[in-house]
């Protein structure tokens, strides 16, 4: 069992927010020798409670937000507060919470937002603000650029063919529907051409004229039916339905191929041309910041991203950007991005299941392209870094790492 009243509080350090990210503070913090308390959600404490217990950490339960729980934890004794939950209202408020308890308490928080951790940072002396997304994304920026730069072939094994790109499959013209239309318009014309060439007794020209004016419903100025058979005045009768008809399909077909088009190129779902190009998979916070990165060090990026109505993908579109909204994981998206010609690809996901199949989808498919890889799991990242040219970044490794050497001796 877990001692949630033992230990001595004397000079520790309390962390709050036990995700992937709190836990791999609290290692960190134990491994260099710091005393560490922990307050933890039931469901986080439920997560990891063998494992704080076999380090040593003495843990409370509750919401760091609420004051008698941040007291119950030992506030008024440690020698300073982590706030690392995912969550920047709840750290926020934390924060807050705490400086109110005990003014002057050394704070280190986790706040994505920008302009609120400037605010933070202003406005409360002695308050450090930290995002996982701000630490990783220069790494991940710097690998990209140092990548391109050496115009290096990564993954490429001895006797591989991975400096050819494959060659790229040209899609279908048109959909089935259109296609068969078409076909069918085509058999008609030409049955009626035959028809009233041999009926009106004129020439295939005059033929296909007269078929036209029927179909169009344009009148007839120059050719009469009245002293025509019966039957070539039911088929004209037929022809002009079956054109009416037509006419109706084809607007309709042209209608949704202008819409569908329209609707391509305002989700980026066109080929990108150039080449040279750093392709980022995931439009969430750390590919965001990469990609922002990438662009200040002067080099073109494309963007995919899974979810339209992702905010970070409009923000990246609206400042001029190709953003393709698709899954990375499927062959269209990477077509469509052109990583055959691209520097650099990056998979950023919050999957590291995607992540993982992005980078050996490009290397299945042939390519020398250097990958780099974002990797929660710091064991899968130490495991996977370097196999078949793959480079791997685990940004909670890095987060925390860095988290914690704000209390290096």
């Amino acid at each position: 069992m877990i001692d949630r009243e033992g230990g001595s509080p004397a000079g520790s350090i309390l962390v709050a927010g036990l995700d992937p990210l709190g836990i791999a503070i609290v290692r960190r913090l134990v491994a260099t020798g710091r005393d560490v308390r922990a307050l933890a959600s039931p469901a986080e404490l439920a997560a990891y409670a063998h494992e704080l217990e076999s380090l040593g950490v003495p843990v409370s339960v509750g919401a760091a937000r609420s004051p008698g729980e941040l007291e119950a934890a030992g506030l008024r004794e440690v020698a300073a507060l982590v706030l690392a939950a995912n969550d920047d209202a709840e750290n926020v408020d934390a924060a807050l919470t705490a400086r109110r308890l005990r003014p002057g308490i050394p704070l280190l928080a986790r706040v994505f937002d920008p302009a609120l951790a400037g605010y933070l940072e202003d406005t409360e002396p002695g308050l450090r603000v930290l995002s996982v997304s701000g630490i990783a994304a220069p790494r991940f920026a710097d690998l990209a650029l140092q990548a391109i730069e050496r115009g290096a072939v990564a993954g490429e094994q001895p006797g591989s063919k991975s400096a050819r790109p494959p060659r790229r499959r040209r899609a279908g013209f048109g959909d089935p529907v259109a296609k068969r239309f078409a076909v069918s318009v085509l058999v008609v014309v030409l049955v009626a051409v035959v028809f009233f060439a041999i009926e009106l007794g004129v020439g295939w020209l005059d033929a296909l004229y007269f078929v036209t004016q029927t179909m169009t419903t344009t009148g007839y100025g120059d050719f009469s039916i009245r002293e025509a058979s019966t039957g070539a005045k039911i088929a004209t009768v037929l022809l002009m339905i079956a054109g009416a008809g037509g006419l109706a399909v084809t607007w309709a077909l042209l209608a949704g191929a202008f819409v569908a088009r329209r609707l391509d190129i305002q989700h980026g779902r066109i080929p990108e041309r150039g080449h040279g190009h750093a392709v980022i998979a995931g439009a969430g916070n750390v590919g965001f910041r990469v990609a922002q990165l990438l662009a200040e060090a002067g080099k073109r990026v494309v963007v995919i991203e899974r979810h339209a109505e992702s905010r970070n993908a409009a923000q990246l579109r609206a400042e001029g950007h190709h953003v393709i909204t698709g899954d990375a994981s499927i062959q269209e998206s990477f077509d469509l991005a052109a990583a055959d010609r691209a520097s650099v690809v990056l998979a950023l996901t919050d999957s590291d299941a995607t992540n993982l199949k992005i980078a050996l989808s490009v290397r299945e498919r042939g390519l020398g392209t250097p990958v780099i890889i974002r990797l929660l799991s710091a064991e899968l990242s130490a495991h996977l870094h370097g196999r078949k040219g793959i480079v791997t970044i685990s940004p909670i490794a890095v987060a925390s790492a860095r988290f914690a050497d704000m209390f290096g001796d």
